[in-house]
C-alpha cells in the first residue's frame, strides 16, 4: 500500500519514526528506550510506557494523518487533550510562535530523517524556528506544514512575531531592577520564549533610551533575557562572565555571545 509516492511504513519502521519525532519534544519529554512497539518516555521525573500498536493501526488506515497521530501521541503522553488537526491553519494562527534554537538542531533533524524545519538564519549560530504552541508541548513547523497550508516562510515569520508580541503584552511583563548604571531589564517568565523576545526590537529600542551607554543583551538560555547599558565596564564584564557560565550550565542553553541594537536591527555586540 502506498500513500501517494510514499511507501506505507511497516510497524517497526513506524515505531522507529515515532521515536525520532518525539526526540524533537525535548522541552517536555525524553525518549528513554524502545522495545518493539513499546516506547518508554521520561516525563516530569516519571517513566511512562506507551504501546504504539493502536497508533500504527490508525496510521495504516489513513497515512495522511501521520502528523496528527504524532501530536495525539504527545498529547497522550503529557495527559493533554488531543491536539487539533495540523492541516487546519485557521485554527492554528494564534498558536504560532518563533523560537530561537542552536543551528545544530538542523543537523539533528537531518540525521534522524525528520521533515525539514521551516527556519530563518539568525546570528552567532542561532536560527529562528517556528512552533505551534499547545498546552504542555510545542510542535515545530516543517516544510510539509507550509505546503499544506499554502503559506510562505515570510508569512509564518510575521505571524509568529505578532503572536509573540501579543502574548508578551498580555502575559509577560519584563522586570526592571537597579538604577542608573546598574539598571537591568530581564525576561524570566519560563514560558519558553524569554530569549526569543530578543526579536521584539521595539521593546529593545525603548530600553536603549533608558540605559547608560549602548544597550547590551544576553540570552544564555531559552528562559532568560537580560539587557543593560555598557557605560560601566566593570558591570559589563561581570554580567558577561555570568552569561558565559549560564549558557553552559543552565538547561536549554543558547549562546554566551552578546547582542545590541543598531537602529532597528539586532547585531552582535563586540567587547572592547
Amino acid at each position: 500500500m502506498r500513500n501517494g509516492d510514499t511507501p506505507l511504513m511497516e510497524a517497526e519502521q513506524f515505531a522507529a519514526y515515532i521515536e525520532r519525532r518525539l526526540s524533537l519534544y525535548d522541552d517536555v519529554l525524553e525518549v528513554r528506550e524502545r522495545r518493539g512497539s513499546l516506547l518508554v518516555v521520561r516525563i516530569r521525573d516519571h517513566d511512562v510506557t506507551i504501546n504504539l500498536d493502536r497508533f500504527y493501526h490508525a496510521y495504516a488506515q489513513d497515512p495522511a494523518k501521520l502528523d496528527v497521530i504524532v501530536q495525539t501521541i504527545v498529547s497522550v503522553l503529557t495527559r493533554d487533550i488531543p491536539a487539533r488537526d495540523r492541516t487546519d491553519f485557521a485554527s492554528l494562527r494564534d498558536l504560532i510562535f518563533p523560537m530561537l534554537k542552536p543551528i545544530g538542531l538542523l543537523a539533528f533533524v537531518r540525521e534522524r530523517n525528520l521533515p525539514i524545519l521551516v527556519y530563518r538564519p539568525f546570528l552567532v549560530d542561532l536560527i529562528i524556528t517556528y512552533v505551534v504552541d499547545e498546552p504542555q508541548s510545542v510542535a515545530y513547523i516543517n516544510e510539509q506544514h507550509v505546503a499544506q497550508w499554502g503559506v510562505s516562510e515570510r508569512e509564518i515569520h510575521e505571524l509568529a512575531l505578532r503572536n509573540l508580541r501579543r502574548r508578551t503584552d498580555e502575559r509577560t511583563p519584563y522586570v526592571k531592577v537597579g538604577e542608573d548604571e546598574q539598571q537591568l531589564f530581564i525576561y524570566n517568565s519560563n514560558d519558553g520564549y524569554d530569549a526569543t523576545r530578543l526579536l521584539l526590537t521595539d521593546i529593545l529600542a525603548d530600553w536603549a533610551k533608558r540605559v547608560h551607554g549602548h544597550l547590551v543583551i544576553g540570552i544564555p538560555n531559552r528562559d532568560f533575557l537580560i539587557a543593560f547599558g555598557d557605560a560601566n565596564p566593570d558591570i559589563l564584564r561581570s554580567v558577561a562572565a555570568q552569561i558565559q557560565i549560564d549558557a553552559v550550565q543552565r538547561d536549554h542553553g543558547l549562546t554566551d555571545r552578546l547582542f545590541t541594537l543598531v537602529g532597528d536591527q539586532i547585531r552582535e555586540y563586540e567587547m572592547v
